[in-house]
């Protein structure tokens, strides 16, 4: 018997609760921390866009599912995965080959009838069955994203190099040379991380405008959504917090999502006032010997930014899958770009740090 195919598109409200309804589907599906159902929700919760979910279901279950937001932005509708240019990882969920091709064409379809579109979805894995299918119905490519720079064999292929270790050891020795009171700090538990993830998420934004860049934390709802996931993360045993804390301030820090055989770098960062310490590396290090001494972890992902400092023997690619209804959309938003590019260009440095800052 020929098994009965059917499409369900949920918006709003409705893709909320779906995505808790579908909870393990994609649980049991998900790649990585970023295509969990925790965070998928986080998103449709916290940030911008109206969350869509839709689904493909053979003879009743769920076999295939995408998770979207819809953007409304100089009038045409900006389609990407729920979590956009924060997704480290993206996934399109689907069981098996037709599931895949089925969630393709009414993918397509839903695109389509948007009318003015862009469609972006980033950090797809090599080779996916949808996005493929996708490119090809409605005329797009898919691209190449960045390096992520990452350790295989972490333990066993790949251990931290005895120069790295001296390193380390004259950072901390500098901590006692210089007499401060100082300590190293591990945080697992959800009570722990109370106390530890405002000073961490300051750190954070004061590094970045150091940089002369704006924060994405600066944004509430970009907070918000950073602070559920986080904690989700550590109320299910998925996170390790890794401090160095100097006169009972954040020196430097290292989150690590786990993700089962696999450890990778959430977020990190030193003290902008006390980079003389280079407490973020320390954490670094730490998190990685964490890594190589558990004989269940296979690899350490830095994931995706700034390669300075991130070392390893192997990398991975993602790939983004563009497509649009009208030329012209694409080119007013590439003209938007070059604008503030000169815009900023034009600035003196100093100026830059105080606009990112306010």
């Amino acid at each position: 018997m020929t098994p009965t195919l059917t499409t369900h598109v949920h918006t709003g409200d409705a893709a909320r609760a779906a995505i808790h309804a579908e909870a393990g589907f994609i649980d049991r599906h998900s790649t990585a921390f970023s295509t969990t159902a925790a965070w998928l929700a986080a998103a449709a919760e916290h940030l911008p866009g109206e969350p869509v979910l839709l689904t493909v279901r053979r003879d009743g279950a769920t076999v295939a599912l995408a998770p979207l937001s819809v953007l409304q932005r100089r009038g045409a509708r900006r389609i990407e995965l729920l979590g956009g240019e924060l997704n480290d990882y993206g996934q399109l969920f689907a069981e098996d080959e037709q599931a895949a091709a089925a969630l393709a064409d009414s993918l397509a379809g839903w695109v389509v009838a948007q009318r003015r579109w862009t469609l972006t979805l980033s950090q797809l894995p090599a080779g996916d069955p949808v996005a493929a299918a996708l490119a090809a119905r409605l005329g797009g490519v898919v691209v190449e994203g960045p390096a992520m720079p990452l350790i295989a064999g972490v333990g066993t292929d790949y251990r931290v190099s005895r120069n790295r270790i001296r390193k380390n050891t004259k950072m901390l020795n500098r901590l006692e040379v210089d007499g401060v009171a100082w300590e190293q700090l591990v945080i697992d538990d959800p009570t722990g991380l109370e106390q530890w993830l405002h000073p961490i998420i300051e750190v954070r934004r004061a590094r970045d405008h150091g940089h002369g860049r704006r924060s994405h934390l600066d944004d509430p709802a970009a907070r918000a959504f950073y602070e559920a996931v986080v904690r989700s993360a550590f109320a299910r045993d998925r996170a390790v917090l890794h401090l160095v804390v100097v006169d009972r301030a954040v020196a430097g820090f290292g989150l690590v999502m786990r993700d089962g055989g696999a450890h990778r770098l959430f977020d990190g960062r030193v003290a902008e006032e006390l980079q003389r310490y280079s407490g973020g590396s320390i954490c670094d290090l730490a998190a990685v010997r964490a890594a190589e001494q558990d004989p269940e972890v296979a690899t350490f992902d830095w994931l995706r930014g700034t390669t300075d400092g991130k070392y390893g023997n192997d990398e991975v690619h993602r790939y983004e899958l563009r497509a649009h209804s009208h030329r012209w959309i694409t080119a007013v938003d590439e003209g938007e770009r070059v604008a503030r590019q000169r815009i900023k260009a034009t600035l003196p440095e100093a100026a830059v740090r105080r606009l990112v800052s306010r």
